[in-house]
């Protein structure tokens, strides 16, 4: 009985709180009054993700983690903030090495990304992989799978170019033929 009162209580001070902070938005003042421009109020559009935190993007994006057994990738969402495309391909590659889901397996969870830029429809990564995230070769292949469909999933990103310590080297982990780029396939 003091277990169902007690989350009924925890329950209706998470309601009440919710409601207390959707009840307005706020401006860019800071203020709780809606953005006024010309003498008018401007309503915020709905159907617009943005954040207004220095025109901050939320965005859902595929993750791809392999099973248990290291054998097949499983897709999962996970929502990102970002400011530009650069920071977009960064919390991507951050979501990437992020396990969410127990039963699941992230291949990048150890990789260190050193940098990593976009240009001309090329996003180019350069990471650092310490000897504990070496993968035998179908391990290697299902990361570089991962990353490929992970990155992909952004229409602009035409070819993914992955450098080691900041050199195109032949094999991301020794094991699988790495090329530079990796092109979308049609």
């Amino acid at each position: 009985m003091n277990k169902k009162l007690g989350c009924a209580l925890i329950l209706s001070c998470l309601i009440v709180i919710g409601v207390g902070c959707a009840q307005k938005p706020v401006s860019q003042s800071g203020s709780n009054e809606p953005a006024v421009q010309g003498g008018q109020a401007q309503a915020p559009n709905p159907s617009e993700t943005e954040v207004d935190l220095g025109t901050m993007n939320i965005q859902v994006v595929d993750v791809y983690l392999a099973d248990s057994q290291v054998l097949e990738l499983e897709k999962t969402e996970q929502e990102i903030e970002y400011k530009d495309d650069s920071e977009k391909y960064e919390k991507t590659f951050a979501a990437l090495q992020t396990n969410t889901n127990s039963e699941l397996v992230s291949l990048w969870e150890q990789v260190e990304l050193l940098s990593i830029h976009s240009a001309e429809g090329t996003v180019t990564l350069d990471v650092h992989i310490p000897a504990e995230a070496n993968l035998g070769t179908s391990g290697e292949l299902l990361a570089l799978e991962a990353l490929t469909t992970t990155m992909f999933q952004f229409d602009e990103v035409n070819s993914l170019d992955i450098l080691v310590d900041g050199e195109a080297v032949d094999s991301l982990m020794g094991h699988a033929e790495l090329e530079h780029p990796i092109h979308r396939e049609p």
